[in-house]
C-alpha cells in the first residue's frame, strides 16, 4: 500500500473516532451545563430573598426589652437560617452537577488524547517502514516520474499529518489540565459548602435549644424574662469589671519595632467580602459591615468598658457565616466560656498566633472547626459566626493584639462562682485592626 493511501486511512480513523468521541459526551455535557444554569437560577432567587430578609430584620437582630419581642426575633433568626441552609443545600446541587461535567470532559479529553496518540503511532510506523528505502530504490520502484514525485510528495503530506496531531495533541493536553485544575477547585468548593451546610444546620439547632430554654426559664412570663436580662447585665458589667482589673495589673512593654508596620491589607478579612464601612452608613440591608470600631466609640463613651474603649471590632455577620483567619499561623487555643458563665463573656472563641509577632482573637461564634495546634492559613475557615457570650445579636467580634501582651487564662470568676478560660492581655496591648486590615 502507498504512503498516500496509508496515511490517508490512518488519518480518516483518526478522525472519525476523534469526533465520535467528541459527539458521544456533547448531549451529556450538554444537559449538565443546563442543569447549572437552572440551579443558578434558583439560587439568585433565593440570594434576593435573604436579601430582602435581612433588610425586613435587621432592625430586630438585637435582643429585644420583652418576652414576646425576644421570641419574634428568635423566630426571624430561626427563618433566616432556613433560608440560608436552603440557599447552600442548592449551592452543594450545583457545584456537584459541575463536577460531574468535568468529570466528563475529562474523560472525553483523555480518550481524545488516547486516540491522537494511536493515530500519530500508526503515521509515524508507516514512515518508517517507507523511510528505510534509498530514494534510488524509490525511483527504481516507482519508475515513472510522476509517481516517484507523488510518493515523495506523501511523506511530506504524512509529516504534515503528525505534525498536526501533534499540535492538536499537545491543545488537549494544555486544556485537560486546566479542567483538571477546575475539577479540584469545584471539589474543594464542594467541602466547603458542605462545612456551611453542617455549621449551620448546628446554628439552627443551637437556636432552637436557647428559644427552648428561654420558655423554660420564663415559664412564658414577662417578669420572668426581665429577671433574666437584668441579671445576665449585671453579671456582665461585674465579670468585665473583673478581666479589667486583671488586665490593668499586667505590665508589658511593647517594643514597636517588633511589630510589622502598619499597612491596610496586611491582614486579609474576617469574613467574606468584609466591608470595613460602618453598618449605619452602608443600610440596613449591607452585610459583613462594621457595628463598632476599636478604641473611644459612642457606645464606649457612654459607659461600656469602664471607660477603656472597645478592645477590638465587631463585624454584623449572620448566623452561621464563615469566620476566615484573617493571615497565617498557628491555633493557639478554642474554648467556650458559656458552659461555665453563660452570656456574659465571648462564647466560643478562636485565638490565633501568627509569625509576625501579632495575635487575632475571634469571638461570639455559633460553633468551630480549627483545633489547637492547627497551621492556618490567609482566608481558611476557623469557626462560623453567631451570638453565643455577652452578644446582643449575631456577629463576629475581632481582637488583634501584640503577641507578648497575651496568653490564654483559666480563671476562677467571683461573679459566676467557676473556672473560664479565655485570653487575657494586658490593655496596651491591644490593637486597632484598622491598622493591618
Amino acid at each position: 500500500m502507498r504512503i498516500a493511501e496509508s496515511t490517508a486511512i490512518i488519518a480518516c480513523a483518526v478522525l472519525f473516532l476523534f469526533g465520535a468521541s467528541l459527539s458521544a459526551y456533547a448531549d451529556i455535557i450538554d444537559d449538565l451545563r443546563k442543569d447549572v444554569e437552572t440551579k443558578n437560577g434558583e439560587i439568585r432567587r433565593l440570594e434576593e430573598e435573604a436579601a430582602k430578609f435581612r433588610k425586613e430584620v435587621s432592625a430586630t437582630q438585637e435582643r429585644q426589652k420583652t418576652l414576646k419581642a425576644e421570641l419574634a426575633r428568635i423566630e426571624a433568626l430561626l427563618k433566616g437560617l432556613r433560608n440560608d441552609i436552603a440557599v447552600t443545600q442548592k449551592k452543594i446541587e450545583r457545584t456537584s452537577t459541575e463536577i460531574s461535567a468535568f468529570s466528563i470532559e475529562i474523560a472525553q479529553k483523555e480518550e481524545s488524547i488516547s486516540t491522537l496518540r494511536s493515530g500519530i503511532a500508526g503515521l509515524i510506523e508507516s514512515l518508517r517502514e517507507r523511510t528505510v528505502e534509498t530514494p534510488l530504490f524509490v525511483f527504481v520502484k516507482y519508475w515513472r516520474l510522476s509517481e516517484f514525485f507523488s510518493q515523495l510528495d506523501s511523506i511530506e503530506v504524512a509529516n504534515a499529518r503528525i505534525f498536526g496531531f501533534l499540535t492538536e495533541l499537545k491543545s488537549l493536553k494544555q486544556e485537560l489540565e486546566i479542567k483538571k485544575a477546575a475539577a479540584e477547585g469545584k471539589k474543594a468548593e464542594l467541602v466547603g459548602l458542605r462545612s456551611d451546610f453542617d455549621a449551620q444546620k448546628k446554628a439552627q439547632e443551637g437556636v432552637k435549644s436557647d428559644r427552648s430554654n428561654l420558655l423554660s426559664a420564663t415559664r412564658d412570663e414577662e417578669k420572668r424574662y426581665q429577671n433574666l436580662v437584668n441579671d445576665r447585665e449585671a453579671r456582665t458589667k461585674a465579670l468585665e469589671e473583673e478581666v479589667f482589673a486583671i488586665e490593668e495589673k499586667i505590665r508589658v512593654t511593647i517594643d514597636p519595632s517588633s511589630l510589622p508596620a502598619k499597612k491596610p491589607g496586611l491582614f486579609g478579612g474576617p469574613l467574606p467580602d468584609t466591608s470595613l464601612t460602618s453598618c449605619w452608613k452602608a443600610g440596613v440591608a449591607a452585610k459583613n459591615c462594621v457595628t463598632q470600631y476599636f478604641g473611644n466609640t459612642e457606645f464606649a463613651l457612654s459607659g461600656a468598658y469602664r471607660g477603656k474603649g472597645h478592645n477590638g471590632m465587631d463585624f454584623r455577620a449572620s448566623m452561621g457565616t464563615p469566620v476566615l483567619a484573617v493571615a497565617s499561623g498557628i491555633v493557639e487555643a478554642t474554648g467556650d466560656t458559656d458552659p461555665a458563665c453563660k452570656g456574659v463573656s465571648y462564647g466560643k472563641w478562636v485565638m490565633i498566633r501568627h509569625p509576625n509577632n501579632l495575635t487575632t482573637t475571634y469571638g461570639h461564634l455559633s460553633s468551630i472547626v480549627a483545633s489547637p495546634g492547627q497551621g492556618v492559613a490567609r482566608g481558611d475557615r476557623i469557626a462560623y459566626s453567631g451570638s453565643s457570650g455577652y452578644a446582643t445579636g449575631p456577629h463576629l467580634h475581632l481582637s488583634v493584639i501584640a503577641s507578648q501582651g497575651v496568653t490564654v487564662q483559666n480563671y476562677k470568676s467571683r461573679v459566676c462562682g467557676t473556672y473560664m478560660t479565655f485570653p487575657i492581655a494586658a490593655l496596651n496591648a491591644y490593637i486597632n485592626p484598622l491598622d493591618y486590615l
